[in-house]
């Protein structure tokens, strides 16, 4: 699988969102890849008390995804929660995931949690689970899709706290040996902070394959495949050697 990571500042101006997201799939289409993900409520900017659903948006994404040819993570409002929704080359909506963990009162505030159902799809022969920003901050998650099967777990993100993809998202992809691929925006965020940049695509042996700076727009590709995850496992697969029923608590 060829995976293309698009850091963005995104705005409140969902056509010019949808503008930028055009421009990025250009660039990973050019760049062969085979899916494309983008930050956490990308298409109407980062804003829990202002942004709201808009059904023409995901129309527009499943066009561009048709006429670029690649497949598209993107996350946005709807029916009252932050959603994270996979569309096909072809345009086909393969799911959509609802983020389970809101962060901080703003989040909580705006949007009702979901239940934690996970999504899994295929994507050029590898299984690809899907969260969204604080979720993945659970180790619980990413272990969850990784023993349904996930070979890679993609996370549309808006954080401002660069110590998350420093220090969390390799020890998930260790620890679970799967590969993680974390997209984030940059640029000012609506609480007065910055948003980190920090995108990152790391290996299922836990070593950083491409990561973005702090402040600037970029597209990372990074090529996973099931050999890399075969060649980490073989060191250590930390699933099957689990001793579940040591873990309760007595």
């Amino acid at each position: 699988m060829r995976l293309a990571v698009a850091q963005r500042a995104a705005t409140a101006d969902v056509a010019g969102n949808l503008a930028v997201l055009e421009r990025a799939a250009a660039g990973a289409a050019r760049a062969g890849a085979d899916l494309l993900l983008t930050p956490e409520l990308f298409t109407t900017g980062y804003d829990p008390g202002r942004v709201h659903a808009d059904p023409a948006v995901l129309p527009r994404v499943a066009d561009l995804a048709r006429r670029h040819g690649v497949a598209l993570v993107v996350s946005e409002p709807h029916e009252g929660a932050i959603t994270a929704v996979v569309v096909d080359r072809d345009g086909t909506v393969r799911g959509r995931y609802v983020k389970t963990h809101l962060y901080g009162d703003a989040e909580r505030a705006a949007f009702r949690p979901g239940d934690g159902t996970p999504l899994l799809v295929d994507v050029a022969g590898l299984r690809v689970g899907v969260l969204v920003c604080f979720d993945v901050e659970f180790p619980e998650t990413v272990r969850g899709l990784a023993l349904a099967g996930a070979d890679v777990v993609v996370v549309p993100t808006a954080i401002c706290d660069a110590s998350v993809a420093r220090v969390l998202l390799p020890a998930r992809a260790y620890e679970n040996r799967v590969a993680l691929a974390y997209a984030n925006h940059h640029g000012p965020a609506p609480d007065g902070q910055t948003f980190s940049g920090g995108s990152l695509v790391v290996g299922p042996d836990g070593r950083v394959l491409a990561a973005a700076g702090a402040d600037a727009d970029a597209l990372l590709v990074v090529d996973v495949d099931a050999q890399d995850l075969h060649r980490a496992r073989e060191v250590v697969d930390y699933l099957p050697l689990r001793r579940v029923e040591t873990y309760r608590i007595r």
